[in-house]
């Protein structure tokens, strides 16, 4: 580095690890506060580097990108994912998303619409007025099934109980795995940590080769993501069972459970707003048939205000492969650097009132004026989420499915709070009463 960055003291061996695991998204606003756009801590041994400032996030993910690759923290997801689109790197993450790509074309993302409101009616149909449910995993179970039905034209409902237990448990070690510099190791040792990523894996894996095992036996397209990935090829060829299964399990779990959470947080934060939920009711009244083009703007408002107070991906990580200047400073090969939309989102520089709950925001016309990545709940640049379209039909279609419909009363016992894990979830769930319009 040309200049030592600032940043908090740490305890020998441990570095600032355990203050990082005990509430990482509040550590993160602390530092940023206190230190700036460039901090330092140390996980272990390790030195990390955190950025917050957008000028300096787009020179990573996009003036930048090629000096860096994916962070220790994010290949260790390779455990259950596999070499899919999250986790390799150079030629072969730019072959594997040039064959995937026609799959999240727009013809072919309207045309998984059909998916998203079968999947909406079919869970609403299910809800009693006055009944006390879980947002939370109601909002897994809804966008697990769309995610099967749209990506795999496969019904998996009755195996959610087991995807959602495989998910818990692979995340549930997440964080402590990622900041202990052995961590790799850790998992794939006997200890428990390890043998809860296993048991996931295999569970997982039971499911999605069945899937691919029922489709090679009839493989006609069916216009879902898994008959791209059948069809795909290039000068290399086609694609090998395991990478199948590897953009499959990448494309389903990461897909599901983001889309989840940010559902998850948006009927949240719009129950907690009566004012601002009257105005999207006047949007949605007779409202009969909801589809991919329908003009919501509230919506759609909503939607983005959620991800930007609860971006379901609440941190990036990269590593230098080569030296690199960031900030004014130059960094050395091997260096980690830390996004995280949490805080670049929350930051007073960039939002009037980051703290405050103001969908209205994302109608104002000089909204695009400020610093592009301000906002980035997709990542961006050459990796950006490649599913980014469809996170947001189907985020503008099962909300507007749902709040035409139903209201909610957030009940606070147990308390509603973030749990920041490979995602943010909430920690306990979304507990509310049902409530018919």
């Amino acid at each position: 580095m040309s200049a030592p960055i600032a940043g908090p003291s740490g305890t020998p061996l441990l570095g600032n690890t355990l203050a990082l695991r005990k509430n990482p998204t509040a550590y993160l606003l602390q530092l940023q506060k206190e230190y700036g756009d460039l901090v330092q801590i140390h996980l272990g041994w390790i030195p990390i580097i955190l950025v917050f400032h957008p000028d300096q996030v787009r020179q990573i993910l996009v003036e930048n990108h090629k000096s860096f690759i994916k962070s220790r923290g994010t290949r260790l997801t390779e455990l259950v994912l596999g070499k899919g689109l999250l986790t390799i790197e150079g030629k072969d993450h730019r072959r594997q998303r040039k064959l995937i790509q026609p799959a999240f074309q727009k013809r072919r993302i309207e045309g998984y619409a059909p998916f998203i409101q079968d999947a909406c009616s079919n869970l609403l149909a299910g809800w009693k007025d006055g009944d006390i449910i879980d947002l939370h995993r109601n909002m897994m179970r809804l966008a697990l099934v769309i995610a099967s039905r749209s990506l795999f034209d496969a019904d998996v409902e009755s195996d959610a109980p087991h995807i959602g237990r495989a998910l818990d448990r692979s995340m549930q070690d997440f964080n402590r795995v990622v900041s202990h510099p052995l961590g790799r190791y850790l998992v794939k040792l006997p200890t428990p940590a390890g043998l809860r990523f296993r048991a996931a894996r295999k569970d997982l894996d039971r499911i999605i080769y069945r899937i691919i095992k029922e489709r090679k036996a009839n493989p006609e397209d069916r216009g879902d993501f898994l008959s791209i990935l059948f069809s795909a090829a290039d000068e290399e060829g086609g694609m090998t069972e395991k990478q199948i299964r590897d953009e499959a399990m990448t494309i389903f779990l990461a897909g599901h459970e983001t889309t989840a959470n940010a559902l998850s947080w948006s009927l949240y934060l719009v129950s907690k707003h009566p004012q601002f939920e009257a105005r999207l009711q006047e949007e949605l009244q007779g409202l009969s048939v909801i589809k991919p083009d329908s003009t919501l703007p509230l919506t759609e408002a909503l939607f983005a205000e959620s991800m930007r107070m609860y971006p379901p991906v609440w941190a990036l990580g990269r590593e230098a492969i080569e030296p690199v200047e960031i900030g004014g400073h130059t960094f050395k090969t091997g260096t980690t650097f830390l996004l995280s939309p949490y805080v670049t989102h929350r930051d007073s520089r960039f939002w009037d009132a980051p703290n405050d709950f103001r969908p209205g925001r994302w109608l104002e016309p000089d909204l695009l004026q400020h610093p592009r990545f301000r906002y980035f709940p997709f990542g961006g640049g050459p990796r950006i989420c490649i599913g980014e379209p469809f996170a947001w039909m189907e985020g503008k279609m099962a909300l507007a499915a749902i709040l035409r419909d139903w209201s909610f009363e957030i009940q606070e016992e147990p308390p509603v709070r973030e749990k920041p894990l490979v995602t943010l979830r909430p920690e306990f769930g979304i507990h509310a009463r049902l409530k018919r319009r």
